[in-house]
């Protein structure tokens, strides 16, 4: 009986656990919560996810798929995550606001991205 029970535990956990984007070792079923969290709508289209639909920035459909970030940073997951969390210290004339996006949440919202191609 005890037996049965920490199995199931077990099967719980490992249910549970998020996936991890292999790139960037965020959690992009997460990242795509926090688009809507952050309110990434206001400003993006951003496909999957519900909400305005702003056009003051880029869609961002095959955002995985671009080569830089605004035109100018590599597209690497190390720089969407710092570009997320401080637009401006990447590109001083970058009219994205500082939205306070953690790190965490940073990795998260870089992996989701990279699943647009």
């Amino acid at each position: 009986m005890k037996f049965t029970i920490v199995a199931i535990a077990l099967l719980a956990l490992i249910s549970c656990k998020h996936e991890e984007h292999p790139t960037t070792g965020g959690n992009p079923a997460r990242g795509k919560q926090l688009v809507a969290q952050y309110g990434c709508t206001t400003c993006h289209i951003v496909p999957g996810v519900e909400g305005p639909n702003g056009m003051v920035g880029p869609a961002l459909d095959h955002f995985g798929s671009r080569g830089t970030i605004a035109g100018k940073v590599p597209n690497t997951p190390d720089n969407v995550a710092r570009w997320l969390q401080d637009p401006q210290a990447m590109n001083p004339t970058s009219v994205m606001p500082n939205l306070g996006i953690t790190p965490a949440d940073a990795k998260d919202l870089a992996a989701f991205l990279d699943t647009l191609k």
